[in-house]
């Protein structure tokens, strides 16, 4: 009969040889290395699924000193009938109320050192969500998944689906 052998601890976890292993925190609480997880963006529409997947962007805050950006994307609405829709007009207060819920969450969630300025955009979803993606050279977007299935998937599409398929970074969808 064989023994079965337990797994061991390797350097990741133990520091081999007294040395902190690559990425932990040494005595002073300094990385040896850079963080694979630096500059998180999560998009939010403000729901409970969003809130949920910025509390996962907070553990990689906790593990890896990561910063976030937040960002919501106001998509346009279209009207056959633009004479009764003055959206226009009110684009600035939605645009500031924007910004100040997504300040109001990141405060909620996160600590204000870990927090670099939130962006609003208006636009399509997945595209703006990639394109800041891109522009901040993010390491990783932490996006939720609403789960839609059938008829409704496939008629809209998933903006947490478009963006894994576009975005240059990986992509954590939090369901």
């Amino acid at each position: 009969m064989k023994a079965i052998r337990k797994p061991t601890v390797i350097g990741a976890f133990a520091g081999a040889g007294g040395n902190p292993a690559p990425g932990s925190h040494g005595p002073a609480g300094a990385r040896s290395e850079p963080s694979p997880f630096s500059r998180l963006l999560v998009p939010t529409d403000f729901s409970d699924p969003s809130k949920k997947a910025l509390r996962c962007a907070a553990r990689f805050v906790a593990a890896f000193g990561s910063r976030v950006t937040l960002i919501h994307v106001i998509e346009p609405v279209m009207s056959p009938d633009f004479t009764h829709f003055p959206l226009a007009m009110d684009e600035d207060k939605v645009l500031e109320a924007a910004h100040q819920r997504l300040a109001t969450l990141g405060r909620a969630h996160l600590d204000a050192r870990c927090l670099d300025p939130a962006i609003v955009r208006s636009g399509n979803p997945f595209h703006e969500i990639t394109e800041a993606a891109r522009e901040l050279k993010a390491d990783l977007i932490v996006i939720a998944t609403h789960g839609y299935t059938g008829i409704k998937r496939a008629l809209m599409g998933s903006t947490a689906e478009r963006v894994v398929r576009h975005a240059q970074c990986p992509v954590l969808t939090v369901r």
